[in-house]
């Protein structure tokens, strides 16, 4: 790898990861990419999502047959970057790495996923190297809380009309190609009882009783298994309800997520099922889990199943996906979320290679 490249890449990662992009708040950041691909010659289109909000189209003068994509939002809270480990560029102790203290860079979205964006424009740039200009990128908003970027771009006419031959969909992979995802249900959980002093059961009804009585049933629940991504997991988010330990409870509530294997609308229809009066099922929603076609001959890839769920699940009727990117998903969403340069390398290599199995004449 070319090591001015390199460490140009580096910093423009660093210079991004400066920037707070929490979901909702993507407009500075969606700003910064278009001033960085304008300066490279792409030109950028703008779709506009919600005020502030915009999905970004960036492409060269041809057709894009083949697309970068990702999403800018990150989670909260921000913190920005910092470096440890040995073996960045131009270190003086030089290479050295190990598995113990391996260069990486620490940050809010280090992985998930500006990392893979950086990944994604350095292997572009060696694309125009190599004189190949039918590709581009879509990146969109929202996708940690209501993929409502992604919903809205498969239903923009401008990108449908598109018809790219295949898009390269970042998540934190360790650079594993993803054979299938789960799928998603989010649902609440309402509870309704009477309010009354604790010693005298008679005069009331707590709603925490049946709201523990519904979940009880649903933790139990046999739910579907699947051969390639295994089990349906339930997992209670929240909690709430109540005013005092003397006082039953007139109202209580929980939120929760299932992981689904199957398909979401009988998930759905059985929770419905397993949820009795005065609890009510709330605030659904829900997509089906993704099997992918993998690139050919797939045994030259790491192959991989994720049990977490992506905007692949719309963007794909846009166009066929391959779902990888450098970083470790596990790390995402965390105080220590980070990407080690090995796996930024690795990533920007094997983009590079997947665009060239769809452009190379």
């Amino acid at each position: 790898m070319n090591t001015d490249a390199f460490r140009q890449t580096i910093e423009l990662l660093e210079t991004w990861l400066r920037i707070d992009s929490t979901s909702g708040a993507e407009a500075a950041f969606l700003a910064a990419l278009e001033a960085y691909f304008s300066d490279q010659g792409y030109q950028c289109e703008r779709f506009e999502v919600a005020e502030d909000r915009w999905n970004l189209l960036v492409t060269r003068e041809v057709a894009p047959r083949f697309i970068y994509s990702t999403h800018v939002d990150t989670v909260p809270p921000f913190f920005g970057p910092r470096r440890e480990g040995v073996g960045f560029p131009g270190d003086e102790v030089g290479q050295g790495a190990t598995a113990e203290n391996e260069a990486r860079i620490y940050a809010r979205g280090a992985c998930d996923t500006k990392g893979g964006i950086a990944a994604m424009a350095a292997a572009g740039a060696r694309l125009l190297e190599a004189g190949i200009e039918d590709f581009g990128y879509l990146f969109v908003v929202g996708e940690e809380v209501d993929h409502c970027g992604a919903k809205q771009a498969r239903h923009t006419e401008r990108l449908r009309e598109l018809k790219p031959e295949q898009i390269v969909l970042c998540e934190p992979t360790r650079n594993r190609i993803v054979s299938a995802q789960k799928g998603m249900v989010r649902c609440r959980l309402e509870s309704r009882g009477v309010a009354g002093h604790s010693a005298f059961p008679e005069r009331g009804d707590s709603a925490i009783n049946h709201l523990l009585d519904a979940l009880e049933r649903l933790r139990n629940h046999a739910w579907p298994e699947d051969d390639l991504l295994g089990p349906t997991t339930v997992n209670i988010g929240t909690i709430q309800g109540g005013v005092a330990g003397n006082v039953f409870a007139a109202e209580a509530s929980a939120e929760l997520l299932f992981r689904c294997v199957s398909d979401t609308e009988e998930i759905i229809a059985t929770i419905k099922d397993l949820v009795d009066a005065p609890v009510e099922v709330t605030g659904v929603v829900h997509n089906d889990p993704v099997f992918f076609k993998l690139p050919e001959p797939a045994d030259e890839f790491e192959v991989c199943t994720v049990p977490f769920n992506t905007d692949a699940t719309y963007l794909s009727e846009l166009a066929p996906i391959w779902l990888v990117g450098p970083g470790d998903i596990e790390v995402a969403h965390s105080d220590h979320e980070y990407i080690s340069l090995e796996s930024l390398a690795e990533g920007i290599d094997l983009y590079e290679k997947l665009a060239l199995r769809v452009l190379r004449p």
